[in-house]
Order: C-alpha cells, then structure tokens, then sequence
C-alpha cells in the first residue's frame, strides 16, 4: 500500500499465484480484489503463452507510470504447458540503472506526500481506465450467427474453458474476455454491453467482473442484466473446471444437458491423501517428542512447510496449523491460558528464519514456557529446495558463510539450545524430556538432511 503511494523508479511486477480450489493453499482469496483496494493494475493472463507476453506488458506498464504492477495467474496457468517463441537475445530490452537518486521529497513518505499522491494515483488510474480498453489481452469474440441478444464475460483459465465450449456452437454469445480486472477497461465493456439483454459472468474467485459490469451499466444507463456469483448463476467459491463452466453456460443459454453416463462397475480409486516422503527425518523427530512426552498433557502446534504433514495418523503430531510462524505465536499463547500444558512449537528451518524469530523473541520477552522445535533438513523442501541462510548457499550457488541457528536463538535470550540427530531415537527420546523440563523458552534443532533433496545431489539416503 504505502509502495503504491511512493512509487518505484524502475520496473516492478509482483508475481502472485492465486490457488483456487485451494489445492495446497490455507485460504481462496482473489488478488484482483487486492488490486482494487491498493489501486495497482492487475494483469490476468488466460494462458501459458498469454503470461509470457503479459509479464514483459506488465514491467514496461510499471515502468512507464513509475508504480508497482500485479501479475495474477491462477493455478492451471501456473502448472500448464504451451510450445511459443521467446525473444533472442538481440531483441531484448536492456536498461542501465541509474542507482539511487537522494530526493526527500519523493522517497521520504510523509502525510503532506500522501495526499498529494493519492490524488495522482486516482487521476492516473482513471486515464488507464480508457487506455486498457484498447489493450491487446482485452477483446471482443463476436457471437455466433444464430446468436441471441447474450453475453458472457469472462477471464484468466475460465476464458479458455468458455471458449473450449462454444467453440463449434453457432448459438454462442458475444465473449468478453478481460485480461486487466484493474483499471477496468470500461470503454471495452461499455462496447460489449451494447444491444444485449444478459451477461454471464464466469471468474474465479470474488465476483470482480460482475461487480465492474454492473457499475457500468448505471453508470451508462445500460439496461443488461448481469449474471453471475452474486446472482447465484455461478458458484460463490472453488476453482472453476470445465465441466462446472459448461453446467453455468447451459443454464444460462437454455441448453438441453445430456444424460449423465450410467455408472459402469469400475470401482472407485482409493483415496491418497499427501504423507511425508519415505525416508524422511521429520518422522523421527515427531516420533521423539511423541515418545518423550507420552502421557502428559501437551499441545503440538505446528507451521506451513511439509512437515504440516505430521498431523495425519499414526503420528498426530499437529494440533494446529494456521500460517507461516504462527506455531510458535500459538504455543506461548497456549501457556499463558494453561500454565500446566506443555507446548511445543514445530517449525522448519527456513520458515524458522522467514518468520519465526520475532515469535521466538516475543516468548522469550513476555516469559512464556514453551520448547521450540526446529526442523532441520538444510533446504526449504515444500516449495522446490530453494536454500536459506543455514547450508552457506545462495539462490545463485554462490557458497557463503553459513548462519548458525544456535547463536540466532542464543542471541535471542535463551540459554537451552540442543542440536540432535533424530535418527538416534534414545538420544533424541532422552534429549526432548531433559529440555522440555527446563524452564522459560528453549530449543531443540532436530537435524538431518531431506531425503529428496540428498538424493537428488546423488547421496545415498541412510
């Protein structure tokens, strides 16, 4: 919010992916309503080929009105494939910095700058407003010949869902397909609007589109009815598909559905939620702590990483789960309610350098009981092996000098930090219940390398 309001002085695209469904996300949320409420421009690509060329429209936007820019692809974009043609090198675009230039006036944001600039956002906003309309991932598909007075508007992977459907349909209606939800390109929608008598919108996840369609309407004085979310034509939540998309079309468009296929005596595939990788060290440490603390009362909280996995049985090693760092937050918290239950906090050593230190402080300050636990498999394992601060590797492989997590913690205030192997079961058992016992905030790094990522370096795993 405040970037918005300071500006940038090169390019800058904040990539967000958003996870309808959620597949392997804790929330749904839509960042072109977030694109609204901070007044950046959102671009919303439709395919693989569609984000190649947004992302280059998207910094050069940036670039030209001095602000940050969103990019929004959703979940089937982002895990999709497509053969296109990328730049050489002699036609890409180079530019030298110029390094920091010293202007308090701009980069020094104070409430006289605030105002002054929101003004400026507003008024360049509304001019992109006009410009969008004539941007190239922002078009009309024209109905079909035996087409009636219908529309759908649509964007992102649900486009290409609605244009897989009606593909071959000399019914279909007029398509808008809106690559830019903010600024709205409301001279396009006020020429798609034309002549019709109702609009179906099909996005995925907040009813941005309909919501833009209908301020159109008033604000025109164009008499369209606008379907969608909000009308209960298309479901409030979830990831569209094609077939949700057709069943939304078929309504709308009075189509006959065909018969569902009689059910054959195939049986059903069995279900297989996600476990922890054969082989991996978290299920030794989880087991150590389960073992040292059998028969007391204790709560497990745990945090965002693959060893959120450690909830499912035999193990049930986590009570909680709810966002990055919040483990350990919830762990002194718990203490402070119920002085006579022994809290843990689990937490990987990446997300532990991510988010995790400021909670460890605050335990620490305000004289909660609690033992963290860190997971050390010396890689960030859920997200793709990006390295951390712990092995000395950079994102570049550049080796570096390593930070030691025993003085972080130590630095922090506590006095009671023990590094162990959790493939030593006596050892790790004895370790938990000698720590667990100490009083205030201490820690326990539970150490071993992920067993993918040591095999795929070509270790053997054991």
């Amino acid at each position: 919010m405040s970037l918005e309001y300071i500006g940038v002085s090169g390019g800058m695209v904040i990539l967000v992916a958003d996870d309808p469904g959620p597949i392997s996300s804790q929330t749904e949320q839509d960042t072109r309503t977030f694109g609204m409420f901070s007044k950046v421009p959102v671009f919303d690509p439709s395919s693989v080929r569609d984000a190649y060329q947004m992302i280059q429209d998207a910094f050069e936007l940036s670039e030209r009105i001095g602000s940050p820019v969103i990019m929004r692809p959703t979940t089937r974009v982002d895990h999709g494939y497509e053969a296109i043609e990328v730049k050489d090198q002699d036609e890409w675009r180079s530019d030298k910095p110029e390094g920091f230039v010293k202007d308090s006036s701009r980069w020094v944001i104070f409430p006289r700058l605030s105002v002054r600039n929101h003004a400026l956002i507003e008024e360049r906003n509304t001019r992109l407003t006009d410009e969008l309309s004539s941007y190239p991932g922002n078009f009309i598909v024209p109905s079909g010949a035996k087409a009636g007075r219908m529309g759908i508007a649509t964007h992102g992977v649900s486009y290409e869902y609605v244009e897989e459907d009606l593909s071959d349909d000399p019914r279909r209606p007029r398509v808008l397909r809106i690559a830019t939800p903010f600024p709205f390109p409301e001279r396009l929608a006020v020429e798609f609007l034309q002549g019709l008598d109702e609009v179906l919108c099909v996005e995925e996840l907040d009813p941005v589109i309909e919501r833009a369609l209908v301020y159109v309407c008033g604000r025109h004085g164009i008499s369209c009815r606008i379907r969608g979310k909000l009308t209960g034509d298309v479901r409030s939540s979830g990831e569209n598909s094609v077939e949700s998309v057709t069943a939304a079309i078929d309504a709308f468009l009075g189509r006959p559905r065909p018969a569902a296929p009689a059910p054959d005596d195939v049986p059903q595939l069995p279900v297989r939620p996600p476990v922890l990788c054969a082989g991996c060290p978290h299920r030794a440490s989880f087991l150590a702590v389960k073992r040292a603390m059998a028969g007391r009362k204790t709560i497990f909280c745990g945090d965002i990483g693959c060893y959120t996995l450690g909830n499912a049985q035999p193990l049930d090693m986590c009570d909680t789960c709810l966002c990055m760092g919040a483990g350990i937050d919830i762990a002194q918290g718990v203490f402070h309610v119920e002085p006579d239950t022994l809290a843990f906090a689990f937490v990987g050593d990446s997300t532990f350098f991510a988010s995790g230190i400021t909670g460890t402080i605050n335990a620490f300050y305000n004289q909660a009981e609690m033992t963290l636990v860190v997971l050390d498999n010396s890689t960030t394992a859920m997200t793709g092996h990006q390295p951390h601060p712990v092995p000395g590797r950079t994102v570049m492989g550049d080796v570096v000098r390593a930070v030691s997590m025993e003085n972080v913690l130590r630095g922090n205030g506590l006095t009671t930090v023990e590094g162990r192997e959790p493939a030593r079961p006596r050892a790790a058992v004895e370790t938990v219940r000698r720590v667990a016992a100490e009083p205030g905030v201490k820690a326990i790094i539970f150490r071993s390398p992920c067993v993918v990522h040591r095999q795929a370096k070509g270790q053997k795993p054991g």
